[in-house]
């Protein structure tokens, strides 16, 4: 009787390549056998007719190519996939989710970048993986499934798939290995990889400056360095072309205020006005539809785009779940946020003492004011929400240039005293709900000589404040409600909405009786809420926002900032919109930026406000 011998079995996927057989590769006769990953990455194991069949862009390379891999969350459409089309082609190989990987993995959750010099040699060892999940989702992808210890986070680069196109950070999962293996030393693997999509040699063309440069540097610091180095660029030299996002504008912003600060005349500064570009309006120059108003450039959109807009959000609000996990999880995501960005994300604010003439009162001398009766002479001073130091730490530089100015070498009493007044850790204080800003803000502080006391506080806690500030107070001669001046800047808006009152009142029970709040944050229908798109929206009444980081951004209307000051017991000083166009040449782009800029008062504990 003879033997019945069984057929070899043989996977298909939807492009035609045949798949790992169910039987060993060594029964497969040779003219069938298909060189997988495995097989390119050690040629040297094969040989006879099935060697040829490696593209000639792998034979002819003298370079073992690295094995890339992914894990798959299943949260993206799979025909439109990129990691699930490389893995289709053989390229990838898929994980399991409870599998390990040695190697180097790309991941948002990741704290550090790429070290080229120590992770190239991770990468030619264990291989290079990413993580494939929705963007849309990332806050809610249980990552703690995943094992691995080299996690690293990818510099600063610009997508070119069609669906994120022009985002920076948001990369595909081909994009993402692409660029690790070029930064990495294997551009040659990267572009066969991109290869294998329409929109590939896209990436390589958007951000080739940045990827040459990424690729010659050793270390992380290196790295990061180079991508700060291309930040500080105009746009029209970064050799990008891609659509302005919200923090370009918001650093542009930042740059033509700095600029026009340099060029008031001293007789402005010294009569203590405001810059003339920015309007002084009273509530009957000013309408909640103010931004729409004939005034604006062709780009803004009308009544009807705008309430097209607006709907669109609404219609698609982020769930409650998510809400309560971006809220509960704010101070983990500007964690993230500065892991990633360091301290050259925001530019360094010097026209705040002619945004705000108190801080001028900073460097007088008690003579000075004598006659200013009606607001003594502050002595201290504390940033709520300081981040990487871009508002305190340039305003103390410039008072303490200003005050050695002022000062004749002769008189060194007086000097030693304005210095002293300016930086003694008793009178300068900074906050923030982030562990790594603060960090970096005290070494910012250390490098430029400045002595200033900084401290990790979650300012939407109730009595938080007051608690933290005590603790970090060195000098006997001040209480805790004691500060004379607290900066609220841009910080604001990133609370959740239920907490702003608290946050306001923690600040009030850190001011003296008269004490002034400093606030500036965005203004309703500025161009970065018209930005946000669907399933951004936290609120259907409110207009607070989730940016794809997970930190929040809000808007307010003039009236209710008011009332928000009356509820924590501030009388309002003075409460105006900004305006200002920010336009981009190079793009043909002009974006109205609507802001709030505001003082608030303490008052005193008998005092109530008119009705």
């Amino acid at each position: 009787m003879t033997r019945r011998r069984h057929p070899i079995h043989f996977h298909f996927v939807s492009n035609g390549h045949l798949m790992r057989p169910k039987r060993s590769r060594r029964n497969m006769p040779a003219r069938l056998r298909v060189p997988f990953q495995r097989d390119i990455l050690d040629p040297d194991s094969h040989s006879g007719d099935g060697d040829k069949s490696v593209s000639s862009s792998e034979s002819d390379s003298s370079e073992q190519l690295v094995s890339t891999a992914l894990w798959d969350f299943e949260q993206c459409d799979p025909r439109r996939c990129s990691g699930r089309k490389l893995v289709r082609m053989g390229l990838t190989r898929l994980l399991r989710l409870n599998e390990g990987f040695g190697g180097v993995v790309l991941a948002p959750t990741a704290t550090c970048v790429l070290s080229p010099s120590t992770d190239r040699d991770l990468m030619y060892g264990g291989g290079l993986a990413v993580v494939d999940c929705s963007w849309a989702q990332l806050e809610t992808t249980a990552f703690k499934k995943l094992k691995y210890r080299h996690g690293r986070l990818l510099p600063y680069l610009v997508a070119a798939n069609p669906v994120k196109y022009g985002q920076p950070f948001q990369l595909s999962c081909a994009e993402a290995l692409a660029a690790g293996l070029y930064i990495l030393n294997r551009p040659a693997q990267a572009i066969q990889l991109l290869d294998k999509f329409s929109w590939g040699h896209s990436f390589i063309t958007l951000n080739q400056q940045l990827l040459d440069a990424y690729s010659h540097c050793s270390t992380s610091e290196e790295l990061l360095e180079a991508q700060a180095q291309f930040m500080d660029k105009p746009k029209p030299d970064r050799g990008l072309s891609t659509p302005q996002s919200y923090s370009d504008i918001y650093a542009e912003l930042d740059r033509d205020m700095e600029t026009y600060s340099d060029s008031v005349s001293d007789e402005e500064q010294a009569q203590g006005l405001e810059p003339s570009t920015v309007p002084d309006l009273s509530a009957k120059d000013v309408k909640p539809e103010a931004s729409l108003s004939p005034e604006s450039t062709p780009t803004e959109p009308d009544q009807h785009q705008l309430e097209s807009i607006l709907s669109k959000q609404v219609d698609s609000l982020i769930d409650q779940f998510n809400r309560k996990k971006l809220i509960r999880e704010a101070g983990k995501n500007w964690d993230r946020f500065y892991n990633r960005n360091g301290t050259r994300f925001f530019k360094d604010r010097h026209w705040t003492t002619r945004e705000f003439t108190e801080l001028l009162l900073l460097r007088a001398g008690p003579e000075q004011n004598h006659e200013r009766s009606e607001y003594s002479a502050p002595l201290s001073i504390l940033e709520v929400g300081c981040g990487v130091g871009n508002f305190l730490l340039p305003l103390l530089e410039d008072l303490v240039s200003s005050a050695d100015g002022s000062c004749s070498s002769s008189d060194s009493n007086r000097h030693s005293h304005c210095l002293n007044r300016l930086t003694t850790a008793s009178n300068v204080y900074a906050c923030d709900i982030s562990q790594r800003a603060v960090h970096m803000f005290n070494d910012r502080a250390f490098r430029s000589g400045l002595d200033c006391t900084a401290f990790v506080c979650d300012i939407s806690k109730d009595g938080a404040l007051k608690e933290q500030l005590y603790q970090h107070q060195t000098s006997a001669n001040h209480t805790v409600s004691s500060l004379d001046l607290v900066t609220l800047i841009f910080v604001l808006s990133a609370l959740n909405p239920d907490d702003m009152v608290t946050c306001l009142k923690n600040i009030k029970s850190v001011l003296k009786h008269g004490g002034r709040l400093l606030f500036r944050d965005y203004g309703i229908h500025d161009h970065a809420q018209l930005r946000f798109g669907r399933g951004t929206r936290l609120s259907r009444e409110r207009p607070s926002y989730a940016r794809q980081d997970g930190t929040l951004s809000y808007f307010f209307e003039k009236s209710e900032l008011e009332a928000l000051f009356g509820e924590a017991g501030f009388r309002t000083v003075r409460c105006e919109y900004v305006y200002k166009h920010t336009t981009n040449v190079s793009e043909n782009l002009s974006v109205r930026r609507v802001f709030l800029q505001a003082v608030a008062e303490r008052l005193v504990e008998d005092q109530t406000l008119p009705a």
